[in-house]
């Protein structure tokens, strides 16, 4: 399986000696480049995780004390409603009923922030993602600064068991997602191989759209864990794996003996 691997990176323009791989290696294939593409969204995930953390402290370093008492929020001492924005948050505290829940929304969308908290004076208002959610301060009586903080310390962090599972989850969406590309690339291959009049199954082909999906595939996967993010990345590797595909059978085509 490695010299298939290396073949795509060494000498794409070869790559219909992968018309050779058993259906074994071809599993065996799919399921390693799938784990790269899960191992590359893992390292963003928990990248996202630990900017939550942090993000969270900072935003209870400058929280006043507060209760929920009444279904109102009540503070200890007189204070101002402020903003506090970081990256992953936006939040407001609000006791003195000065912000209204579509300010909330609307400097969500329009800072790009991923999540708006809204702490007013009779709601807790929550924003994810453009989506809403209103929580009435009577399923929180007696909630207090204490417990906010609580909440915000241990926001990223995952026992063993939900990690497993995300990662279970994150693997399946990573090989629905390769799935979904080598299709595309194998439906251009095969196109490619009538052009060439080439006799080939479409079994065959189709080893070859893997071998070439990967090199492009496995390139932005590390450039995306160390945080490089490019645009236009699909895009991209559909149209690097089609010209493998061209060298690719344009030699096949001149070379007869394979």
């Amino acid at each position: 399986m490695k010299d298939y691997l290396k073949l795509g990176f060494t000498s794409p323009q070869h790559l219909y000696k992968a018309i050779r791989m058993s259906r074994k290696h071809l599993v065996y294939y799919f399921a390693l480049i799938a784990l790269v593409l899960t191992l590359s969204m893992a390292s963003v995930l928990m990248s996202v995780m630990g900017a939550l953390r942090e993000d969270g402290q900072e935003i209870t370093e400058t929280l006043p004390a507060f209760e929920i008492t009444e279904n109102e929020l009540v503070v200890e001492e007189e204070t101002e409603s402020y903003v506090h924005q970081t990256d992953s948050f936006l939040f407001f505290f609000d006791p003195n009923d000065s912000i209204q829940e579509e300010e909330i929304d609307n400097n969500v969308e329009r800072l790009n922030v991923p999540i708006g908290i809204g702490l007013m004076d009779d709601q807790f208002y929550l924003n994810i993602m453009g989506q809403s959610l209103p929580v009435s301060y009577e399923q929180l009586d007696g909630f207090t600064d204490e417990d906010f903080r609580d909440i915000m310390s241990e926001m990223g962090r995952f026992s063993p068991i939900v990690l497993f599972f995300l990662f279970i989850i994150t693997y399946l969406a990573s090989s629905f997602s390769l799935l979904y590309e080598w299709l595309i690339i194998a439906l251009f291959a095969n196109i490619l191989k009538t052009l060439f009049r080439i006799v080939l199954p479409f079994r065959k082909v189709a080893r070859m759209a893997l071998v070439a999906l990967s090199v492009p595939t496995i390139i932005f996967s590390v450039f995306e864990a160390f945080g490089l993010f490019l645009p236009f990345t699909f895009e991209i590797t559909i149209g690097f794996s089609i010209y493998f595909l061209y060298a690719s059978l344009r030699n096949l085509k001149k070379n007869r003996t394979v």
